[in-house]
């Protein structure tokens, strides 16, 4: 039987040169084992990689803390701010009553003892209650409104007194603000230049007072002396709340005064009788005019307002620095005294977007502290003081309390600039650079793996190219023909 190598050649080329493939590839594959050490390659890269990114993954939980740490301190500061807008909510509602109550006064046509008793208790309660706010507003055990946190002042020397300071100002010297007095402050007055006679009064004298545009008559009474004409006349003045008062003197002569300083208060009067107080009879004469105080503080140049000394207020660290000299004679060398202050103020350090210190200094609220420097007839120093005894009073009265309104509205403008555009805004800034750096955290761990795994996976690529072209290397039909023969 014979064997016909032609028909059967494919066949069995095609399977001697699967079976030489095999064991050729098995053999180099044996060889190349020998010839090199076991490295493996995916962890090589891995290995590589990791100090990098694990600096870089410290780093960033670094700043992670630093951060999260800024935005506690800035939501604590944002919460001290918000709880001081709160109480200046309730004292601008409590002023707002207040004013209502005082406008329902003023337009009382008739007086009632037990109504006007009502409303002053009630004008009470308010004050209580902006007091109370005063005194309660904290935030743990820190005290906010109670003057503790803004610019105190303490003057020494006779008859001054430290009144305020802009909100912003510096802590002075340990040696203080040296005040200068060149000019003390003085009042309006008119004196007649013939005696106040018993023929004067018993023949009724007549006196016309005209002040802040309004004009009253004064008739003497016959057989009325001349001292208790003078009592009569002072008695007058109150009750019709004329701001003036009587200078009493031995020679007898008439002579009033204006009872607020300074040269924007003024009056004018005339007499039936020439010379009595006016050169002409029933003419209106009037008065000397009063002077504000005149000096300097620390140096500059200040302006007066009665008896109040204020710094400009565009200067350097004092700007509307106020005191008050209340002598009726220069000082000795004009030194009047020194005042010292303290800024005590909430500082909120911040960091974005522009590192920067934001100051908030916060005045007292207590209604003693408010409505300070208002020129008054009936002498209210604060909103402590008020009340509506008379019309004059409930009208200074308003007067007070339409300063001490201006002088909280500022307060919290102050603070809602504060709370609402720089600590918010600084808030804003910092959790957004934090969630930034959140999501660029795992990116990174996602781009080191990721590499690390392509080239890994190059590398068996690689290899397994390498391996399939020496598999092909070997794959040589002569060499089985050749074993076959």
């Amino acid at each position: 039987m014979s064997i016909n190598i032609g028909a059967n050649t494919a066949s069995t080329m095609r399977s001697l040169s699967e079976q030489g493939t095999f064991r050729n590839s098995m053999y180099q594959q044996g060889e190349e084992k020998k010839e090199r050490k076991p490295t493996p390659a995916p962890l090589t890269v891995i290995k590589d990689d990791l100090p990098d990114q694990v600096m870089k993954n410290e780093k960033i939980r670094v700043q992670s803390a630093v951060l999260q740490s800024e935005i506690s301190h800035v939501e604590e500061d944002m919460s001290i701010v918000q709880t001081i807008a709160r109480a200046l909510s309730h004292v601008e509602k409590s002023l707002l009553e207040m004013n209502e109550l005082l406008v329902l006064v003023s337009n009382e046509t008739e007086f009632n003892s037990a109504v006007r008793l009502a409303d002053q208790t009630e004008l009470e309660q308010l004050i209580n209650q902006i007091n109370k706010v005063a005194v309660e507003t904290s935030y743990g055990q820190h005290a906010l409104l109670d003057g503790s946190h803004g610019v105190r002042g303490v003057a020494t020397g006779k008859f001054l007194e430290f009144v305020g300071m802009n909100a912003d100002s510096k802590t002075s010297p340990l040696s203080g603000y040296q005040i200068l007095v060149t000019e003390v402050a003085s009042r309006a007055e008119l004196q007649g230049v013939r005696p106040f006679t018993q023929a004067m009064v018993d023949n009724e004298e007549s006196l016309i007072f005209e002040e802040g545009g309004i004009a009253n008559r004064f008739v003497t009474q016959r057989g009325v002396s001349v001292s208790n004409t003078f009592k009569r006349l002072s008695s007058w003045f109150s009750e019709r709340e004329i701001p003036l008062e009587i200078i009493l003197n031995s020679s007898q002569l008439l002579h009033f005064r204006h009872l607020q300083y300074g040269s924007s208060h003024s009056f004018g009067a005339s007499s039936y009788t020439p010379g009595l107080i006016s050169p002409e009879s029933q003419r209106i004469t009037l008065s000397k005019p009063g002077l504000d105080v005149k000096g300097f503080i620390n140096a500059i140049p200040s302006f007066g307002h009665g008896q109040f000394l204020s710094a400009p207020a565009d200067a350097d660290g004092i700007g509307k620095l106020t005191v008050r000299y209340s002598g009726t004679e220069l000082p000795a060398d004009n030194i009047a005294g020194t005042v010292s202050v303290s800024q005590n103020g909430f500082q909120f350090q911040l960091g974005n977007p522009v590192p920067h210190i934001e100051q908030l200094s916060l005045g007292s609220i207590h209604a003693v502290e408010l409505g300070r420097e208002t020129e008054n007839v009936s002498g209210f120093q604060s909103l402590q003081e008020i009340d509506i005894r008379t019309g004059q009073r409930v009208k200074d009265a308003m007067c007070v309390l339409e300063k001490s309104f201006a002088e909280v509205s500022a307060v919290k403008d102050r603070v809602e600039k504060v709370c609402g555009k720089t600590l918010k805004t600084s808030l804003l800034h910092l959790q957004q650079e934090h969630s930034n750096l959140i999501v660029s955290r795992p990116n990174l761990e996602n781009s080191s793996k990721a590499q690390a795994f392509a080239e890994m996976t190059k590398k068996i690529i690689t290899e397994n190219a390498g391996r399939s072209s020496m598999a092909q290397a070997h794959q040589n039909s002569k060499t089985v023909l050749t074993l076959l023969k």
